[in-house]
């Protein structure tokens, strides 16, 4: 799996282990698995890992400047409630879809 150095490098999650077809990352608060499909089974093309951050400005800075090929530059996605939600996204080694996002407060 090439996401594997992916994730560990340039996102920096921690790999706590690897089996045949399996990685396993501490993610804070969630695991996240990735797994080889075998090609004759159908995936799911839609799935994102969306990671809550407390900036995402500083992390995206801090992402990109390990090499994370980020596709657009965070940008306001919602709002509600007097905040705004901003969101980047990126795709990682296997094509997968994984955002950062972060509430901002809207200025009065």
């Amino acid at each position: 799996m090439q996401s594997v150095a992916f994730w560990r490098d340039q996102v920096g999650l921690i790999l706590v282990r690897e089996t045949p077809g399996f990685a396993f990352f501490d993610g804070g608060t969630v695991q996240l698995v990735l797994n080889v499909v075998p090609p004759n089974m159908l995936i799911a093309t839609l799935t994102e890992i969306v990671f809550e951050v407390d900036d995402v400005m500083a992390r995206y800075e801090a992402l990109r400047d390990r090499g994370v090929p980020f596709e657009v530059e965070p940008r306001p996605v919602m709002e509600e409630n007097g905040r705004r939600l901003v969101a980047t996204h990126f795709r990682d080694s296997d094509g997968n879809l994984a955002s950062i996002t972060s509430w901002v407060t809207t200025p009065s």
